[in-house]
């Protein structure tokens, strides 16, 4: 309804003007040299009118069915004595009518000449007597060129309205369809999605510059992100399903040696251990699990406050340092006296925390932890580097994912989950910061996390 308003209000201004610019253009006249076969015509429809031997204009119209039937051109008459009393021998349109009388009405001519209108070209004067009165006498020609204005002024009056109506209409439609064949491809691939295929994209329109274009380019990234984000949830399901396996059948195994009536009280008391042992090992990866899912799919609330980076990083130093005097290991932090970075403390320091604890786990006895915080352009870097046995260049980039293990027995001795790291890359992640790890030049394992220091 709103284009088809903006479109009659267009049209009828549009007339309006034309209408203005037209009539200046219709009565527009070009002058040119008289040629040699028109002069003849001209001379020729003068002895003509003279040997009819009429008395007046008048009576000479009358006749002109007669003599002047079979002429291809129109006749005027300029009164010389009343330049203001044109007549023509012929009818003509209105507006052509009108426009040659003015003309010839307040024009002063002394030769022959062409006098060129956008519609009819008009050829004179010479002077004739008629009844003895002096008058000039024109002829007239229709230009046979029609330009499509003129076309359309010739049409009926309801084909004029009908013509613009129907060509507005099959750009109406061409409009829609092209707003409308996206939108529906779109509705299309949101129900399919709805429907929990997540595979689904809008195809067709993406190379599209306009708002659509941008919907159907933010619609994919969305499923992008949902598929993966179910994926996630898959494969961690999956993981999860395989870990519990291996506790569960080892709490199975003691509890059926426990039941068992000749299991002595001393073997008893070391499986209720095991069981002890294997349930806290379930606690703990269950509450990985749930950890890592609720960051994966983007469920954790961050709640960035200010924080003294260096200061917090010293307490998890002093917290993991007791676990490092059991094999004589000795972490050093270099750091400014005060880095302060708006972050998730807790959220932060867990991820950290978790960094720092697979270190001191997998570093040899009597070894040292170097812990280096310093800042760069618009970010913090904190590198922490062990002097462990360091991970195949292969399975550096596999380091971060869940349940990756590059030595199964060893994480069995160290009682490890394989969720440390994927936790904290993924806490790292929601700080909008970066993780990665790369083998020492002579020893050991560094990471390094990029946090933006804002």
């Amino acid at each position: 309804m709103w284009f088809w308003l903006i479109a009659i209000a267009s049209i009828v201004s549009t007339r309006f003007i034309s209408q203005q610019l037209s009539s200046e253009a219709f009565n527009k006249v070009a002058i040119q040299p008289a040629l040699h076969d028109e002069l003849r015509q001209l001379h020729s429809t003068a002895k003509r009118i003279e040997r009819s031997k009429v008395n007046s204009i008048n009576e000479l119209i009358e006749i002109r069915q007669k003599r002047f039937a079979q002429t291809p051109f129109n006749i005027w008459f300029k009164s010389i004595d009343n330049p203001q009393e044109v007549m023509s021998m012929f009818p003509l349109p209105m507006r052509h009518q009108e426009a040659l009388v003015n003309y010839l009405s307040n024009q002063n001519f002394s030769q022959p000449q062409i006098s060129a209108f956008s519609h009819t070209k008009l050829i004179g004067p010479i002077v004739i007597k008629i009844n003895n009165q002096p008058y000039q006498l024109f002829i007239s020609k229709r230009q046979h060129k029609r330009n499509i204005r003129q076309i359309v002024r010739d049409l009926p009056y309801w084909a004029r309205i009908a013509i613009p109506a129907l060509i507005s209409f099959i750009l109406c439609l061409l409009l829609a369809h092209n707003f409308s064949k996206p939108v529906r491809l779109i509705q299309k691939a949101t129900t399919k999605l709805g429907q929990g295929d997540f595979s689904t994209r809008v195809k067709g329109i993406t190379k599209r510059r306009d708002e659509l274009g941008q919907l159907a380019n933010s619609f994919n990234k969305m499923a992008e992100q949902l598929q993966q984000n179910q994926s996630a949830q898959k494969r961690l399901l999956g993981d999860v399903s395989h870990e519990l396996r291996s506790p569960m059948t080892r709490l199975q195994m003691a509890l059926g040696l426990v039941q068992q009536e000749s299991t002595s009280e001393q073997a008893r008391e070391q499986y209720l251990q095991r069981c002890q042992r294997e349930i806290e090992r379930l606690d703990q990866m269950i509450s990985d699990v749930l950890a890592l899912s609720r960051l994966e799919n983007t469920i954790q609330t961050i709640e960035p406050e200010r924080i003294n980076l260096t200061s917090q990083l010293q307490n998890i130093i002093n917290d993991e340092q007791f676990v490092a005097d059991k094999k004589a290991i000795k972490i050093q932090l270099s750091a400014p006296s005060e880095i302060t970075l708006l972050a998730d403390s807790v959220l932060l320091m867990s991820a950290i925390s978790n960094v720092l604890t697979n270190a001191v786990k997998y570093s040899p006895e009597n070894s040292t932890i170097e812990v280096n915080l310093s800042t760069q352009k618009n970010e913090v870097k904190l590198v922490i580097s062990d002097n462990g046995d360091g991970v195949p260049e292969q399975s550096l980039s596999q380091l971060f994912s869940p349940f990756y293990r590059v030595n199964l027995a060893r994480d069995r001795n160290t009682g490890g989950t394989g969720l440390g790291l994927a936790i904290a890359k993924q806490a790292v992640i929601a700080h909008k910061g970066k993780i990665f790890a790369k083998n020492n030049a002579i020893r050991g394992l560094s990471v390094t996390i990029l946090l933006p220091n804002m």
